[in-house]
Parts: C-alpha cells; sequence; structure tokens
C-alpha cells in the first residue's frame, strides 16, 4: 500500500503500524466499489442484531453504523430488550437470510444470558456472515474452503500485508484463544506459512514462550499484561487487546506500549492499531457479500 505513514515511536527504533491510516485507504477503495454496485442496483446493506443494554455494545454498533455509512453501505440496526425471546431472534434471523436486500448480518456479541448466542450463529446464513465467526464459517477457515474471515484477524493479516511485513516462515505466538480472535488468527497466521504457537492461561512460562516470536499477538484481555521483558528484540507486536482502567483517561491495550516500543522493530498502538481494521474489515465484507449475491 502505497504512501503509508513511516512514522517512528517517539525516542525509539519501533514502527508504528498505523491501522487508522490504512483502514482509511481501505474504505476510499470500498467507496469506489459501492458506486460500482450502486449503479448496477445493488445497495450493499449490514443488518445489526443488538440485544441488551450494554453499554459498550452500543458504542460498537454506533461506530460501525456511521462507518457503513462513510463507504455507503446501508446499516439496519434491530435493537432488543435483554427479556427477548431467543424464538423471536432466531425469526428474526431467518427473515434476513431470506431477504435479499440484507447481504450481511452482525450479530453484536455479547449476546446476554440465558439467551443462546451460539444457536443464533448456528441459524445465520453463512453467506450473510460478515462477522466470520459461525461454526460454518469457522470450520472453512480450518479447511481452507472459501468463506469470510473473522474481521479482527483478517484485520491483523491486512496491516502486516500493508507494511510489507513477512509472515511466512516466522514464528507466530498468538497469547489468547477466543473463538472470535485467538484461534482464527492462529489458523490464518499457519494459512500463510507461519509457524504458530497459540498461548492461554494454563501456558507454563508464558513470557519464555512469548520471547521466541517474530511477530507476537496480545489477545489475552488484561490491560498491559505484555511488557518489554516479555518480547524478543526486533519482534513485531500485534496489540489486539482494549481495556479501560479506572483512573486512565483512555483505553489500554494488552501490551505495556512504552517498555514495549524500546525492544520492537513495529507495533500498533492502542488506539488507532487494529480497532479501525476490524470495522474496515466488517465494511470489505459486507461489499463482497453484496457483490456475490448480486
Amino acid at each position: 500500500m502505497e504512501n503509508l505513514p513511516r512514522t517512528l515511536v517517539p525516542d525509539t527504533n519501533a514502527l508504528l503500524l498505523d491501522g487508522k491510516a490504512v483502514a482509511q485507504r481501505i474504505r476510499e477503495r470500498l467507496k469506489t466499489r459501492v458506486a460500482q454496485l450502486r449503479e448496477r442496483g445493488v445497495v450493499p446493506c449490514l443488518a445489526v442484531m443488538l440485544v441488551g443494554d450494554d453499554p459498550a455494545s452500543h458504542t460498537y454498533v454506533r461506530t460501525k453504523a456511521k462507518a457503513c455509512e462513510s463507504v455507503g453501505i446501508r446499516s439496519v440496526v434491530k435493537h432488543y430488550p435483554a427479556s427477548v425471546s431467543q424464538t423471536e431472534l432466531e425469526a428474526q434471523i431467518e427473515a434476513w437470510n431470506a431477504d435479499p436486500t440484507v447481504h450481511g448480518v452482525l450479530i453484536q456479541h455479547p449476546v446476554p444470558k440465558p439467551l443462546d448466542e451460539a444457536a443464533l450463529l448456528r441459524r445465520l446464513d453463512p453467506r450473510k456472515d460478515v462477522d466470520g465467526i459461525t461454526p460454518a464459517s469457522l470450520g472453512a477457515l480450518l479447511t481452507g474452503e472459501p468463506a469470510f474471515g473473522a474481521c479482527t484477524p483478517l484485520g491483523i493479516i491486512a496491516l502486516l500485508d500493508a507494511y510489507g511485513i513477512e509472515i511466512e516462515g516466522t514464528h507466530a505466538v498468538v497469547i489468547g484463544r477466543s473463538v472470535i480472535l485467538g484461534k482464527p488468527m492462529a489458523l490464518m497466521l499457519l494459512n500463510r506459512n507461519a509457524t504458530v504457537t497459540i498461548c492461554h492461561s494454563r501456558t507454563r512460562d508464558l513470557a519464555g514462550v512469548a520471547r521466541q516470536a517474530d511477530i507476537l499477538v496480545a489477545a489475552v484481555g488484561k490491560p498491559e499484561f505484555i511488557t518489554g521483558a516479555m518480547i524478543k528484540p526486533g519482534a513485531v507486536v500485534i496489540d489486539a487487546g482494549y481495556n479501560r482502567v479506572e483512573g486512565r483517561s483512555g483505553d489500554v491495550g494488552d501490551v505495556e506500549f512504552a517498555s514495549a516500543a524500546r525492544v520492537v522493530s513495529a507495533i500498533t498502538p492502542v488506539p488507532g492499531g487494529v480497532g479501525p481494521m476490524t470495522v474496515a474489515m466488517l465494511l470489505q465484507n459486507t461489499v463482497l457479500a453484496a457483490a456475490q449475491q448480486a
């Protein structure tokens, strides 16, 4: 990707991987593609299911709706109270599955208990799973069949590619094993010919394993858990964490940025790194779904 900022973290030799800048370039390309689809009478549409009153979920949904609007995608948000029945939610998914004007469907995580989020995902037509997290989509990632990739790991791969960071032949360590991030991230790296280690809460000598990584992806969900002492000199560090810490003015990642930046060759900031890429991949998947269904 041309003309990307090559900014170094102040007082270090670490390249700052600017997800915001890369995402903006992706959005500009998508605007052109959406305009072409609209000329053919196809208006890409993302439908979002939002259940309950989790403030973070509402913020995420507003951000995604605004991003859709910025590239010409129509977004539809259905907000349900936490008291909604499983039957009603499944009926809505079936309706979207059958609606040719809806090209992508996003079930905003988390769906409050006792509702069964996994059952909702199983109902969703894989052709409209633009979030890439249904069992069918994840299974296709494992077998190498065509499917939409989970947006956050897909965005991380796109960010590495944009900066020309080699994946093939490297040792990648992913800290975290969630279905929406850690596991698909490991598979995408493996599919790009990296040697991959997945770490988690029960990994023995986590710091020692992390220090072996050429590419380290932090998705552990603990604020500033990864320090510079846990990182191999010259490694590329991708911080996929967003944590609110009491007394801090903004969100922090899973990586202690200041100490890590003194060790790494490249690192993502929080915010402005992985987050914008996740949203860009959601838009990209939705536009691709519209083109495929048209």
